[in-house]
C-alpha cells in the first residue's frame, strides 16, 4: 500500500512522456548528428582559436557557418561564460560530424555516471526506511534506462546541451556534502557555476553550511570565469554581458522556456514574437519575478537553517536549492529539467513510508509535469501563444518544478518522532 503512489506516478509519467509518440526519440536521434546548440559553442571556440572575440556583434554569421547555412539562419548571440569556449575547443578543431558524435557519446557516458550517483541517493536512506528491493546494480541500470527515455534528457541530446553535465556536477556537490567533504563540494559547485552562471545559487546553501565551502566556491568560480575572460581579451566581459542580456530578451517568451518562472511571467506580462501578453507591463513582470524569486530563496534558506541533520531531511534541504536552479533560471527550457533528477530522487526516497498525503501528491504531480515533452507543448500551444495557454500549457514545467520545491520543503520541515531520532 505504501508504494502504490509510486506505481501510479510511474504510470502517469510514462503516459505523459509518450504523449508525442516517437517524435521526441526521433528528434533526439537526428539532433545527435546536427546539434544546433552545440554549434554555437563550436563557433565561439573556432573564433577564439582564430584570434577573434567570440562575443562579437555578428555572431549569427559564425554560428551559421558551422553547418554551412546563410548568416540569417544563425543564432544571434553567444551567452555562455568564457570557460565554455575552452571546454569545447577540442571539438572545434575536428569535423562537425565527429564533434557531434563525441559530444553525444560523452553525454551518454555522463548520464550513466549520473545514474550511479542517483542510485547512491536512493540507497542512502536510513535503515528504518523500507527497502527498495533491488540489487544496487539493478537500480543503476533501471535509473539509467529511465533517464535515457526521459523527455528532458532527450531534449538535451537533441540540441547538444550542457544540462547532463551540470546535473552530474550538482549531484557530485551533494555526494561530497553527504560524505563530509564540504571543501570538495564548494570546488565542484564553483566548476558548475563556471560552466553556466545559474548554479551560483548553490553558494547560498554552501554559506549556510559553513564558511570554508563557500570560500572554495568563490575562489573556484572566480578563477574559472576571470582567467578565460582574460585570455579571450578585454572586450570579452562587456561582450558577454551584452550577449547575455540580448539573448534573454530574444528568447524569454519562446515556447521552449517551459520550466522558468521568469519565462511564464514574460509570456503573460511582456509578450513578443512568440507570445501574446495579458498586458504589456515589463517592469511589473520583472518586479513580480524578483519578489517571488527572493521569497523562494528565503524559504529555502529558512528551511535549510544552519544546523545540519543526519537523515533524509538534509537531502530535501539541498533539493530545495537544486530545484530553484531550474525554477529561477530565466531561460530554463525542457532540457534543464535534467537537473531535477537529483531533487526527484532525494525527495522521492524520503517520501517512502510518508504518512502525509500532500507532500507525496505534490511530488508526484511535479514529476509528471516536468516530464512533458516539448513536442507536446508545441502541439498544444500555437504561436503566438495566448495568455491562457501560456500559463496553463507552456508553463506546466514551471508549475511542476514549484510543486517539487514544495514537496522538498515539506520533507525538510518534517518532525521526526523522538523514538526515531
Amino acid at each position: 500500500m505504501t508504494r502504490q503512489w509510486l506505481v501510479v506516478t510511474a504510470i502517469v509519467t510514462l503516459a505523459v512522456a509518450l504523449s508525442s509518440g516517437g517524435e521526441p526519440y526521433f528528434n533526439a536521434l537526428i539532433g545527435a548528428f546536427r546539434p544546433v546548440d552545440l554549434a554555437g559553442n563550436i563557433a565561439a571556440s573556432r573564433e577564439f582559436i582564430a584570434g577573434g572575440n567570440p562575443y562579437q556583434a555578428d555572431f549569427a554569421r559564425l554560428d551559421a557557418a558551422v553547418f554551412g547555412l546563410p548568416a540569417s539562419e544563425g543564432r544571434p548571440f553567444f551567452p555562455h561564460p568564457p570557460l565554455a569556449v575552452f571546454l569545447i575547443a577540442p571539438l572545434a578543431v575536428v569535423p562537425v560530424p565527429a564533434a557531434a558524435a563525441i559530444w553525444f557519446a560523452l553525454s551518454i557516458g555522463l548520464l550513466f555516471v549520473l545514474a550511479v550517483l542517483l542510485s547512491e541517493a536512493v540507497l542512502s536512506a536510513p535503515a528504518d526506511r523500507p527497502s527498495v528491493g533491488l540489487a544496487p546494480g539493478a537500480i543503476v541500470f533501471t535509473i539509467f534506462l529511465t533517464l535515457l527515455v526521459w523527455p528532458p534528457v532527450l531534449y538535451n541530446l537533441e540540441k547538444g546541451q550542457w544540462s547532463i553535465l551540470l546535473s552530474l556536477l550538482v549531484a557530485l556537490v551533494w555526494r561530497s556534502l553527504a560524505r563530509g567533504r564540504p571543501n570538495e563540494a564548494g570546488l565542484t559547485a564553483g566548476l558548475a557555476a563556471g560552466v553556466k552562471v545559474f548554479p551560483a545559487l548553490l553558494a547560498v546553501y554552501l554559506l549556510l553550511r559553513g564558511r570554508r565551502p563557500f570560500v572554495w566556491f568563490v575562489v573556484t568560480s572566480s578563477i574559472l570565469f576571470l582567467l578565460p575572460l582574460a585570455l579571450i581579451g578585454p572586450a570579452a566581459f562587456a561582450g558577454f554581458l551584452a550577449n547575455s542580456q540580448a539573448n534573454l530578451a530574444y528568447w524569454e517568451t519562446w515556447l521552449g522556456v517551459t520550466h522558468s518562472l521568469y519565462g511564464a511571467t514574460a509570456r503573460a506580462l511582456i509578450g513578443g514574437r512568440w507570445a501574446q501578453p495579458i498586458v504589456h507591463a515589463p517592469v511589473l513582470a520583472r518586479l513580480l519575478v524578483g519578489i517571488v524569486g527572493l521569497a523562494l530563496v528565503a524559504t529555502a534558506a529558512w528551511t535549510t537553517g544552519r544546523g545540519q541533520v543526519a537523515d533524509e531531511r538534509e537531502g530535501a534541504r539541498f533539493a530545495t536549492f537544486a530545484t530553484l536552479l531550474v525554477l529561477l533560471n530565466p531561460l530554463a527550457m525542457g532540457h534543464n529539467g535534467v537537473l531535477l533528477a537529483l531533487p526527484i530522487a532525494l525527495v522521492g526516497r524520503a517520501l517512502v513510508g510518508e504518512l502525509r498525503f500532500w507532500p507525496k501528491a505534490a511530488w508526484a504531480a511535479g514529476v509528471v509535469l516536468v516530464s512533458i515533452p516539448k513536442e507536446t507543448v508545441f502541439r498544444l500551444a500555437s504561436i503566438p501563444v495566448s495568455p491562457a495557454r501560456g500559463l496553463a500549457v507552456v508553463a506546466l514545467g514551471c508549475w511542476g518544478a514549484l510543486l517539487l520545491f514544495s514537496a522538498a520543503v515539506g520533507v525538510a520541515l518534517r518532525r521526526i518522532p523522538a523514538m526515531d531520532k
